[in-house]
C-alpha cells in the first residue's frame, strides 16, 4: 500500500511538474496570454500650478489632475483611451513607490511593467474618458509572479536568447533581423493582435523616430510582450487598425516588426498624425525625456534605417517636403507643405515632446551612423 501511494505521490509530482513546463516548451519563447480591460477615469479637478515643461506638448503648469484610480486588476500598460493630446501618467503597485509622471501623447500608453494604481494629470485641458489597461505579463499576484518567473526561466533553455539579441551579421543595407509579429504575439489566437481590416499602403519619404515611453530597464524577456501590448493598446484602447508603428527597436538592439503588410513596402501606420501616408516611423522601447539610447539601440535604429531608406530611394542626411493632411496634433494646417529630414523626431511635426529630449538630441548622430553603413554597402 505504502508503494502504491508513494507511486502516486510521484505521478502527481511529475503531472504538477509538467503543468508547470508545458506552457514553455516550444521553440518560441513563452508569453503569458495578454488581456484588456478599461474603467472610466474619475473626475479631474483643478489644482494651481506645479511647474512647468519644456514647451514642447502640455504646455504651462498642471491644470487638472485626477483622483488616484485602483485597477481592476494589476495592469503593465495604461493610457486614457482614444486620447491623443498629450497628458501625464504615473503608477504604483500595492507595496511600491509612484513612478515619476510620464509624458504621453499620440495616443500611446504607459508600460509601468506591473502596478495596481494610477493617476492622470495634464496641462490645459480636463482629461475624461476611460483608462484602457493592458496585462501582458500574466501576473495579477505573488503565486502568478512566480509561476511566470519560472515559465519564462524554463522557456529560454529551450529558446536561443541569441537568436533574438545577436549581433547583425547581413551586409550594410542588408534586411536586419526582426522579431517577427508571430513571435511577439500578434498571431496568437486568443491574446493577439490581428489587424481589422487590410493594411493601406501610400509612400515613403521619410522615416519618424519615436520612443514609447516605456520603463527603461526591462529584460529580454519582457520586451516582446511590450511590444505586443503596445499593439493591443493602439489596437483595443484607440480603435486603431494594428499597431501604429512600422518597426519597433529594444534596448538590447533588437528590432521587431510593427505594422502588419510588409517591412520592405511602404505600409501606412498610425505614428505621426497627418503625415502617415508619406513617412513610416520606428520607435525605441523606452523613455528617452531624461535617459539616452543605449549603443545598441543607436545600431538597431541606423540598421532599420539604413534599409528602409536605401528601399525608398532617400539619403539618410538628405530632405524632403511632405503635405500636411491636418488633424488636431499636427503642428502645421492640412495642405501646407513642410521640410523635413529624410531621418527626423515625431516632435518635428505634431504637437508632442517624442522622441524625448535625450533622443532627439541624438538624431545628428543617427543620421550620420546611417550614411556610414548605407556608403559602405
Amino acid at each position: 500500500m505504502g508503494h502504491a501511494i508513494r507511486q502516486l505521490s510521484l505521478l502527481a509530482v511529475a503531472a504538477g511538474l509538467l503543468w508547470v513546463a508545458a506552457p514553455a516548451l516550444s521553440t518560441t519563447p513563452y508569453m503569458p496570454a495578454a488581456v484588456d480591460f478599461s474603467q472610466p477615469l474619475q473626475g479631474a479637478e483643478a489644482v494651481g500650478p506645479e511647474g512647468k515643461v519644456d514647451g514642447r506638448a502640455g504646455e504651462g503648469p498642471v491644470t487638472q489632475r485626477s483622483a488616484v484610480v485602483e485597477a481592476p486588476m494589476r495592469f503593465d500598460l495604461v493610457g486614457l483611451a482614444g486620447e491623443r493630446r498629450p497628458l501625464e501618467i504615473r503608477a504604483r503597485s500595492v507595496d511600491g513607490a509612484w513612478s515619476e509622471w510620464a509624458e504621453i501623447a499620440n495616443g500611446d500608453p504607459l508600460y509601468v511593467g506591473g502596478a495596481s494604481f494610477a493617476q492622470v494629470r495634464a496641462r490645459g485641458w480636463r482629461p475624461e474618458g476611460r483608462l484602457h489597461y493592458v496585462n501582458v505579463s500574466g501576473t495579477t499576484g505573488a503565486a502568478d509572479s512566480a509561476l511566470t518567473g519560472v515559465r519564462r526561466a524554463l522557456s529560454s533553455a529551450f529558446v536561443s536568447a541569441s537568436a533574438l539579441v545577436s549581433p547583425q551579421a547581413e551586409a550594410a543595407v542588408g534586411k536586419p533581423n526582426f522579431v517577427t509579429r508571430k513571435d511577439w504575439g500578434a498571431d496568437r489566437d486568443q491574446g493577439g493582435c490581428h489587424p481589422r481590416t487590410s493594411p493601406s499602403y501610400g509612400k515613403v519619404k521619410a522615416v519618424a523616430v519615436h520612443h514609447t515611453v516605456s520603463v527603461n530597464d526591462y529584460s529580454v524577456a519582457e520586451a516582446p510582450g511590450i511590444v505586443l501590448g503596445i499593439c493591443r493598446y493602439h489596437r483595443n484602447g484607440n480603435g486603431w487598425n494594428d499597431i501604429g508603428y512600422n518597426a519597433l527597436v529594444d534596448r538590447f538592439g533588437t528590432l521587431y516588426a510593427g505594422r502588419q503588410g510588409g517591412l520592405d513596402r511602404a505600409v501606412v501606420g498610425a505614428h505621426a498624425q497627418g503625415y502617415n501616408a508619406t513617412t513610416a516611423g520606428i520607435a525605441s522601447i523606452a523613455n528617452h525625456t531624461s535617459t539616452p539610447p543605449s549603443g545598441a539601440t543607436l545600431r538597431g535604429l541606423s540598421r532599420y534605417l539604413a534599409w528602409k531608406l536605401s528601399l525608398h530611394g532617400r539619403r539618410a542626411k538628405g530632405k524632403t517636403t511632405v503635405i500636411s493632411a491636418g488633424g488636431a496634433q499636427n503642428r502645421h494646417p492640412q495642405g501646407k507643405r513642410v521640410t523635413i529630414h529624410h531621418i527626423y523626431g515625431h516632435g518635428k511635426v505634431d504637437y508632442t515632446a517624442c522622441p524625448g529630449d535625450r533622443l532627439r538630441g541624438r538624431l545628428r548622430q543617427i543620421r550620420s551612423k546611417t550614411a556610414r553603413r548605407m556608403e559602405s554597402d
